[in-house]
């Protein structure tokens, strides 16, 4: 696997992360019970924004040294 095929999967996965954080959240406030709950899990949205824009950096770098090699 080289670096390209790494960073996208990292890409990949930093942002299942992200939606299943926003899926969690919406399935609390969809329950009226866990406003709370959706409050606490919506505070790690920051990081996982920044994980997901760290591997989009990683990635789009990636891709262009690798064009840049053809």
């Amino acid at each position: 696997m080289n670096a390209t095929e790494t960073y996208r999967r990292a890409l990949g996965i930093a942002l299942h992360d992200l939606i299943t954080l926003l899926n969690e959240a919406r399935d609390y406030l969809a329950s009226e019970k866990y406003d709370l709950a959706a409050i606490g899990t919506l505070s790690a949205l920051s990081d996982k924004a920044e994980d997901l824009k760290a591997a989009l950096r990683l990635y789009t770098r990636a891709k262009h040294q690798e064009r840049g090699a053809k």
